[in-house]
């Protein structure tokens, strides 16, 4: 697999848009939907403006279908640590994600050279739960419209719980960075939902014109219905962190935004039964193998626009 899926120069002044699938390497869809969306815009010869650049996150996971080889890819990019990384011999560069850090941040880098209108960042994921379907974004950036036309949850503040992940390092960089949930991981409706999603989001950052992509934007289409009876903003007020030897369970049938109260059972471990600690809706509950976070509490901060 080659780092990177798709890439488009245009003659004129716009936009640079960066997106990542794949960071975590069971997770597909989005390196599937970014090879949908550069596939139709060569085969239709599309007009760009600015440049659009696809690449796949964590190569050697997406090879063996893994969520991360030695460590979590999208927990790891930390300043300070990637540039001890960088000043380390390429031999040195042992774990696996160590090489892959590397070789994603010199991607990134060569393909940001240049003057652009301006620079943004989406890193495409999905969910070991249901409902799996929103947008985490910094807080200050939640209103711009270039997330509001994607019509999904937007949760504000996990930069406060989630440490080292690549959008809080592109953000740092001066990117308008975010993270685009599709929904079920190995669902075709997240696969659906990113490429139809992609589609949106290169309209809105003005790298193409509506009519040249009109007819393949569907985005409207396959979310008719989708957030209706979802919250529209939502920041974190807690996490359950999970270490390796607690033996979580997440208890059966939670899904994202489903509201749980206080005191109620939602998970096991070793010590034994995990009850919510206030009340609000649930958030990326842990139904995989892999990860420190259990689960999240969040709440609805703003209702969605009657517009939407």
């Amino acid at each position: 697999m080659d780092r990177i899926l798709g890439k488009i120069e245009g003659d004129d002044a716009g936009p640079l848009i960066i997106f990542v699938g794949g960071l975590h390497g069971n997770e597909v869809a989005g390196v599937k939907a970014i090879c949908n969306v550069f596939k139709t815009l060569k085969s239709k010869n599309v007009p760009i403006k600015g440049k659009i650049v696809g690449l796949s996150g964590n190569i050697a996971a997406l090879k063996q279908r893994s969520r991360f080889i030695d460590y979590d890819l999208n927990r790891c990019w930390d300043p300070e640590f990637v540039k001890r990384l960088n000043r380390l011999p390429r031999r040195s560069a042992e774990a696996a994600e160590n090489r892959e850090v590397l070789s994603l941040l010199n991607a990134i880098e060569q393909e940001s050279s240049g003057n652009y209108t301006r620079k943004v960042f989406v890193d495409l994921h999905t969910t070991s739960s249901d409902n799996g379907n929103f947008v985490i974004i910094p807080e200050e950036e939640a209103r711009s419209h270039i997330v509001r036309v994607l019509k999904l949850p937007i949760v504000v503040d996990l930069d406060k719980y989630l440490a080292g992940t690549l959008l809080q390092f592109m953000y740092k960089r001066g990117y308008f960075s975010f993270a685009f949930e599709g929904g079920l991981m190995g669902s075709d409706r997240a696969l659906n939902l990113h490429t139809a999603g992609i589609w949106e989001l290169i309209k809105a950052c003005g790298a193409v014109t509506p009519e040249h992509v009109n007819d393949f934007s569907y985005y409207d289409r396959i979310t008719a219905g989708l957030a209706k009876n979802l919250p529209h903003l939502v920041s974190v007020n807690y996490r359950h962190w999970v270490n390796e030897d607690d033996c979580f369970k997440m208890k059966p049938g939670y899904h994202n935004f489903q509201k749980i109260l206080k005191g109620e059972t939602l998970a096991y471990d070793k010590t034994g039964e995990i009850r919510a600690r206030c009340d609000g809706l649930m958030f990326m509950p842990l139904y995989q193998d892999f990860g420190n976070d259990g689960f999240f509490i969040v709440e609805e901060v703003e209702q969605r626009p009657e517009y939407f």
